[in-house]
């Protein structure tokens, strides 16, 4: 069984796959600005991403704990606009910003599950 940051590690490297394959460019991981945290941000043509990737050790339909994205409370999306902010000041860019979170399930008996859910604010 793998540890929390081994799954977490996991679960981000799969959600840069993803993100890769729709297009976008990793130009960070693990982004820090002062205590705030972005697992992932990324660029296409149009939009700068902050991505909060939760990964969970899924058991069947229901993870033992709720979903993923259930993770991502009201003060963790603050966190996220705080750390986007504080990105946007130090790289300028024209693009849109966008903070979603990708939800991903790993199980023994199949393949992982992803589940993008964009624009969470």
């Amino acid at each position: 069984m793998r540890s929390r940051s081994e799954t977490g590690k996991v679960g981000e490297n799969i959600a840069c796959k993803y993100l890769e394959a729709q297009g976008f460019e990793i130009k960070h991981r693990n982004y820090r600005a002062g205590h705030l945290e972005t697992d992932i941000i990324c660029e296409n043509g149009e939009y700068v991403l902050f991505v909060e990737v939760k990964t969970r050790r899924a058991t069947g339909a229901n993870p033992r704990y709720g979903t993923a994205r259930d993770a991502v409370d009201t003060r963790k999306r603050e966190n996220l606009v705080a750390c986007a902010k504080e990105y946007l000041r130090a790289y300028k860019t024209e693009k849109k910003p966008r903070i979603d979170v990708i939800e991903v399930y790993l199980s023994r008996e199949e393949e992982p599950r992803l589940n993008h859910i964009k624009n969470i604010l």
